[in-house]
């Protein structure tokens, strides 16, 4: 690509910096770190930039396709409506023509019944019968015919077939189809049967579709029928219908700055076009000036085939001079005969690219013109002192024992300096040595100083942290993914290269969950949990931790096996490990620590029980799951009591613990709606007891928990190592559905868009809520409803993931909704407690994630439509 005016910036501002100096140590130095500079520079130059302006430019285009594709799923709904509107309708005339024949027969036989009983002649009441039938009209002056068995009209509206046998006033062809359908009718009894037969008031024959039933009581036949370029025209207004729905559609659709979609069909009339000189003509006189060739036949040509076509172009600041390179694709909908194209500048496309990469450039130069200002300056904070030093040395070296470098820096040269200037102050008098301990002492509380600033910025940052590197985490793993699926298979380097990177993602995930637990930022993910088998698991673990000087004692009461609660269990289970981690370190000299677990009913007393520690709050009524911890440690001190639940509050001295434990504990207990009390046992040691409800409704039962247990195994237990394994597994059970992706993050948003791929679900795109709402609306009126929505919680705008979840919800009650979110943390997901209420996936995920998190959401939007019901 040729050279931009930035880059050419940035190698002239290059040379203007590239100076030779005399070789001093500050020289060398500038001259290294200079020269490392510009071979960095030219090595991201030479290996970045290209890639970008080709990515960029790929990702441009690519965008095109997409929006053309998407514009072409509506459509190929649309038409899908149309011919079903055609079938309905044409039952509907069907359903209609065998009512008319009903009534003529219930008319004629009513008719002959009362003639026979007032004795009229049987031929005077059929002639009068006739010609009621023959005036009688329905429809678009649709009628009745009514003829013999021998071939003879006696009925028709129109005077030249009345009353005539078919050979004498039919043509030939009008008479052996009058025929076939007499001979059909009676050896069929009833039945629809489909012809050519002209108007009543025109000599062109029209296809007509005629119910004919044959009367053996009379010896007659009769029909009614319907032509079908009267239905036909129905369902053109319904096409026009949907042709005006899309005009609509492509009028707010834009490709990078000008271009834009457009439709016509097969003869070469422009159906919709944003230029109102070509939209509604035929243009088949427009050439492409790059082959001579009718633009609308080439454009043909290139239907669904993958390919584009380029040709050139005028614009409309400069029209008439066919100068501009163009890009288009076209997707073909044979029912309705319309391609649909996509048209778009090539210096449109290269434009962005264009801009990122000058962009790009710039910021390397100010980046590298500030790194070398820093460098000069710290250069000369390192040469400078050296020679003052050196300066002082010489001095000394005279007999001047009062001389001194009177240099102060934190650094190895201040080190150096404050060393040197001792060493000659020990000399003289020694009192170097008490300056030094007071230095020391001074930084040691300066560190502790920073150490307690650090910890307090932990909370501050960790929501905004876990957001934008759980985002980058989600692109990261799942293009590993991707490339893994794609290439791994085939090339076991390639494969062992990646699965690391995984495992690295993977772990940095779990890292960042680590982090914002330890900030108290964590929802609850709550849900029906047999507690023994938990408490058993969280035992087995706490027990590899404790040492040969402490001993871990558990007391299960019988009624605990059957007994459920509904909690997290990954943070239950965090919280046992503090509380046990805790009581061990409580006891330096070893000892025992009691864990028991019990379900108890409180009930109102009427004395109060003494024995029984202080909860938090005052405990309702009701039943509980009761966890002791019992140690045998030196208990909890009257400041210690009092401060043990505030965050960063600890006794363990230097950096044994960050004082987090029991504030995290008291923090899940709160949001599971428990109690938690602290209190110091008569014979020595700690005692802490939370207080958890448990199930009230007896349908959540065990069975259906180790149901839900199993299958959420199922989906843990799936190796990640083998990926084959692992999509063999997945049975998606979403092939074919219309899902809608909120996400602002273009490649969050196209990772997720291949995982939902992958699953067989068709996807639209939208960047934030408002987008999605009038795309969700857009498709509601176009009768091509979502089947589900994944969407990004926290989106740039005033409406959030939630309110739009509650929105389309709302609208349609039957919607698959699944939340995403990149903080561990969502105050608009979660209620004052932290439970989140919607279905929710936490990044990074992949793509057996994202599957089961779609499978959880599925069965939680059919239990509530049968509420509903």
């Amino acid at each position: 690509m040729p050279e931009t005016k930035a880059e050419s910036a940035v190698f002239s501002l290059l040379q203007r910096l590239w100076r030779p100096q005399p070789a001093r140590l500050s020289r060398q130095l500038s001259l290294l770190i200079r020269g490392i500079l510009v071979v960095v520079f030219v090595f991201v130059y030479l290996y970045t930039v290209p890639m970008i302006k080709q990515k960029v430019f790929e990702i441009e285009r690519n965008s095109a396709r997409l929006v053309l594709n998407n514009v072409y799923e509506i459509a190929d709904r649309m038409y899908a409506g149309v011919e079903q509107y055609r079938e309905q309708a044409l039952e509907g005339q069907k359903g209609g023509l065998r009512n008319v024949v009903d009534l003529a027969e219930s008319f004629l036989d009513s008719h002959m019944e009362d003639a026979a009983r007032r004795g009229i002649p049987l031929a005077q009441a059929r002639a009068s019968a006739f010609d009621y039938l023959r005036r009688f009209s329905f429809g678009n002056n649709d009628y009745l015919w009514v003829v013999d068995y021998d071939i003879r009209v006696l009925s028709h509206p129109d005077p030249r077939f009345d009353g005539k046998l078919a050979p004498e006033s039919l043509t030939p062809r009008e008479s052996d189809t009058l025929r076939q359908l007499v001979e059909q009718a009676r050896a069929d009894g009833a039945g629809f049967y489909h012809y050519r037969w002209p108007r009543l008031d025109g000599p062109d024959e029209l296809d007509k579709v005629s119910y004919v039933r044959a009367l053996p009581k009379w010896g007659l036949v009769i029909g009614a029928g319907v032509y079908l370029n009267d239905l036909e025209q129905q369902v053109q207004q319904r096409k026009q219908l949907a042709l005006a729905e899309l005009r609509q559609a492509l009028a707010e659709i834009k490709i990078a700055r000008t271009g834009y979609l457009y439709v016509f069909d097969s003869r070469g009339y422009m159906l919709i076009h944003p230029n109102d000189n070509l939209d509604g003509v035929r243009f088949i006189s427009h050439q492409n000036p790059m082959s001579g060739k009718p633009i609308y036949q080439e454009l043909m040509q290139v239907a669904d085939t993958g390919k584009e076509l380029h040709y050139r172009w005028d614009k409309p600041d400069d029209p008439d001079n066919y100068a501009y390179d163009k890009l288009s694709l076209v997707r073909y909908i044979e029912g309705f005969d319309w391609y649909i194209c996509s048209s778009v500048y090539l210096d449109e496309l290269q434009s962005s690219s264009e801009r990122l990469s000058s962009r790009i450039m710039v910021l390397a130069a100010i980046t590298m013109l500030a790194t070398l200002l820093i460098s000069n300056f710290f250069v000369n904070r390192i040469t400078r002192p050296l020679k003052r030093l050196a300066e002082t040395a010489v001095r000394v070296k005279g007999g001047d024992l009062s001389a001194r470098t009177g240099l102060r820096r934190d650094d190895e040269i201040g080190l150096l300096a404050s060393g040197f200037d001792a060493m000659v102050e020990r000399l003289g008098d020694n009192i170097d040595s008490l300056d030094a301990e007071v230095r020391q002492r001074t930084e040691q509380l300066l560190a502790s100083h920073n150490q307690a600033q650090r910890m307090s910025a932990v909370g501050q940052l960790a929501g905004g942290l876990a957001h934008d590197f759980n985002n980058l985490l989600s692109i990261v793993q799942g293009n590993l993914v991707i490339a893994r699926e794609r290439f791994g298979a085939d090339q076991p380097e390639l494969d062992a290269l990646l699965a690391p990177a995984e495992r690295a993602a993977r772990r940095s995930a779990d890292i960042t969950h680590r982090l914002l637990a330890f900030a108290r930022r964590q929802p609850l993910q709550a849900e029906p949990v047999a507690v023994k088998r938990l408490l058993d698991e969280a035992v087995e673990l706490l027990a590899s931790s404790f040492t040969s000087r402490h001993q871990l004692r558990y007391q299960a009461a019988p009624g605990l096996a059957s007994c459920m609660a509904r909690l997290d269990p990954g943070l239950m289970e965090n919280a046992l490990v503090n509380l046990g981690l805790n009581a061990r370190d409580a006891m330096p000299d070893g000892g025992t620590l009691t864990l028991s677990a019990a379900v108890i009913e409180r009930v109102a007393a009427a004395e109060p029980d003494t024995a029984e520690p202080e909860f938090d709050e005052p405990v309702p009524d009701g039943r509980y799951l009761q966890l002791q911890f019992m140690d045998q440690g030196s208990g909890f001190s009257d400041d210690a009591m009092a401060k043990a639940l505030e965050p960063f509050f600890t006794t363990k001295p230097g950096q044994l613990n960050s004082g987090l434990g029991l504030s995290m504990v008291f923090g899940f207990v709160k949001q599971s709606h428990g109690y938690l009390a602290l209190a110091n046992q008569p014979q020595g040691g700690a005692r802490v007891v939370v207080l958890l409800p448990v199930c009230r409704a007896e349908s959540e039962s065990e069975a259906d928990f180790v149901s839900a247990e199993a299958t959420s195994a199922v989906s843990e237990n799936v190796p990640h190592s083998d990926e084959k394994t692992a999509n063999s597994a997945i049975n998606s059970g979403f092939e074919g559905k219309l899902f809608l992706l909120v996400e602002d993050d273009a490649d969050v948003r196209q990772v997720v868009r291949q995982q939902l791929f992958s699953l067989g679900i068709h996807v639209l795109e939208a960047t934030d809520a408002d987008e999605a709402l009038q795309l969700a609306m857009a498709l509601q009126q176009a009768s091509t409803p979502l089947d589900g929505v994944v969407s990004d919680v926290m989106m740039p705008g005033d409406i959030k993931g939630t309110e739009l979840a509650a929105r389309l919800r709302q609208q349609q009650p039957q919607l698959l909704i699944l939340l995403m979110s990149g903080y561990a943390f969502d105050a608009a997901a979660a209620d004052h407690s932290g439970v989140v209420h919607w279905p929710l996936v936490r990044k990074p995920f992949d793509r057996k994630q994202l599957h089961q998190a779609l499978l959880q959401a599925s069965q939680k939007s059919l239990s509530q439509d049968s509420e509903s019901l």
